[in-house]
């Protein structure tokens, strides 16, 4: 059966959290296509941990700006299968220096830490919105037996994709309605600003407009990739 990235979504109010409601993004035409990488229990999971970084206030929280499309994507494209990494052994020990030194490409890497989180304490991280801040917490400090040693890259990885996620071009599946550009006042990418470049210190007085902007539209949408089927 198939299941849409909005519906995924929406089912997360059945465990005790607000039902979300994605406002329109690029991706907005692909919504009645299940995810790409993740299964449909991992999306819902990736949205509790994500809006744990980026929760909602005035300004959308993570998920409602399409940070799990975006990620999802991420994993199911090159990047997610490590096409630009040397994967060949022998893996030696690296330091925090040398950047990326695992033996496992970055899909590997997301998806066994989401099993391994979603498994502690017989599934508290996903009812107790406190448990999933403390482990997120512990991660982010370097606890070197999180995650089988991996938690601190893990936890590297995961902040960098949300962040991505929320605040990229429109364009890559996240940034639903510019949310990550309204939240900074970052006007996006318009042709030139000729009109305003002697001014300083002041708010551009015009909305955010992305990569493939089309005026009352949903912006741009990109060649799908292959639909999940199950």
């Amino acid at each position: 059966m198939l299941y849409s990235r909005r519906s995924v979504l929406a089912g997360l109010g059945a465990i005790g959290t607000a039902a979300l409601t994605p406002p329109r993004h690029a991706f907005a035409r692909i919504d009645d296509r299940p995810f790409f990488f993740f299964t449909d229990d991992e999306a819902r999971f990736l949205a509790l941990i994500c809006d744990t970084l980026i929760p909602e206030d005035e300004f959308p929280s993570a998920s409602q700006a399409g940070v799990v499309d975006y990620i999802d994507l991420q994993m199911a494209g090159p990047y997610g299968r490590g096409a630009r990494l040397y994967m060949q052994p022998p893996f030696a020990e690296g330091t925090a220096s040398q950047g990326y030194q695992l033996p496992l490409v970055p899909a590997q890497l997301i998806r066994q830490g989401l099993a391994d989180l979603a498994d502690r304490d017989d599934g508290a991280l996903r009812r107790d919105a406190a448990a999933r801040k403390a482990a997120l917490t512990q991660l982010s400090a370097g606890d070197p037996a999180a995650l089988q040693g991996h938690g601190s890259t893990f936890f590297d990885e995961l902040w960098k994709l949300t962040n991505e996620g929320f605040f990229a071009d429109p364009i890559h599946g996240g940034n639903a309605d510019y949310a990550g550009w309204n939240m900074v006042g970052f006007p996006g990418a318009h042709a030139y600003y000729q009109s305003f470049v002697d001014k300083f210190n002041v708010p551009y007085p015009k909305p955010p407009m992305g990569i493939n902007h089309k005026p009352g539209g949903d912006g741009a949408m990109p060649r799908p990739l292959r639909q999940r089927e199950g």
